[in-house]
């Protein structure tokens, strides 16, 4: 629900939080000081206790979510990693298949060249690439069918069956990490928490309008920093700080016909 604006560039997500907290904040500050109901509201006053509650529990959770951020980073970097050395291990170990070795590299070739082209814009946007999906299948039936019509020993055909397992993993695991929808229910949540925690705050200066304002605008601020630094690492893909497809772009250098 409060996850679509994480695919704006880092600089058009700053100005969604402050109009998510402002609008919030501003709505709570008119229902608690200037609407009819800010007689009733008063007669609820809250207490410094329940201030404390709500806010460590908003930071914990803020916590807890860039813990996870940071996890999935390290996850997709792990994956790319391990992804580009089995490839470039099969591209190497093709070379003892005489006749299907060419046929070997071409496939990573493409694989690799999909990934790139293909599949990497589309995990900025949290989705898979159909294509890429069949530029593996192919890679596969090739290592599987050519090393065995040209005589290679199974001792060097199970290391390359290997490796391609290891490509099979770490594309999933790589896909998986974008893919997952569970994080936005985290991010619904924090958000839900902050807007309490708006509530809460002001509902200790219901008496003071000025200082009411003032509490819920200097909290909203410091969540929007904190949500903002969170925010743009969302997806470990996305640039400034995010995992880079060079690993892949220089396995097309390294085969190049």
């Amino acid at each position: 629900m409060f996850r679509f604006w994480l695919q704006f560039p880092p600089l058009l997500v700053l100005p969604g939080l402050l109009f998510f907290f402002a609008l919030a904040g501003g709505i709570i500050h008119w229902l608690q000081c200037r609407s009819r109901l800010s007689a009733r509201i008063a007669n609820g006053a809250l207490g410094l206790p329940t201030f404390v509650a709500v806010s460590t529990l908003f930071a914990l959770f803020a916590g807890f979510l860039l813990a996870d951020t940071m996890t999935r980073k390290d996850r997709a970097s792990q994956a790319v990693q391990t992804e580009s050395a089995a490839l470039l291990g099969l591209g190497i170990g093709s070379e003892m298949s005489d006749g299907n070795g060419a046929a070997i590299r071409a496939a990573i070739r493409v694989y690799a060249r999909s990934v790139t082209a293909d599949e990497w814009p589309r995990m900025l946007q949290e989705r898979s690439s159909a294509g890429t999906e069949r530029a593996l299948l192919a890679l596969m039936r090739t290592v599987h069918e050519g090393p065995v019509a040209d005589g290679v020993s199974p001792a060097v055909h199970g290391h390359m069956l290997s490796l391609m397992q290891n490509i099979v993993d770490a594309r999933t695991d790589r896909v998986a990490i974008v893919t997952d929808r569970l994080q936005q229910f985290s991010w619904t949540a924090l958000f839900l928490l902050g807007f309490i925690t708006q509530y809460v705050l002001g509902m200790g200066f219901l008496d003071r309008p000025a200082a009411n304002f003032s509490v819920i605008a200097i909290f909203s601020l410091a969540a929007v920093v904190a949500l903002w630094l969170i925010a743009i690492q969302d997806n470990p893909f996305r640039e400034p700080n995010g995992v880079s497809p060079a690993p892949f772009e220089k396995i097309l250098d390294t085969l190049a016909e």
